[in-house]
């Protein structure tokens, strides 16, 4: 696989994770992740989920739990 395809992937990847965040923000709070937290927190938490095992919807749903506790 070319580098281009891999960032290709990154990319396509980080923007359905921020899509599903700020989504399940919006659906629960009426507000956007950004709202709530700031873009390093954001990657930070892209990371987390890269290296973990949950889906992408049950990612969010825990961290906007967590957020909002």
């Amino acid at each position: 696989m070319s580098a281009s395809n891999i960032a290709s992937q990154t990319v396509a990847g980080r923007f359905a994770f921020i899509e599903t965040l700020s989504s399940e923000f919006l659906s629960r709070t009426g507000f956007g992740v950004y709202v709530f937290l700031n873009p390093l927190d954001v990657d930070q938490l892209f990371e987390a989920y890269c290296g973990g095992e949950l889906p992408i919807l049950a990612f969010a749903r825990q961290c906007v739990r967590k957020t909002l506790a």
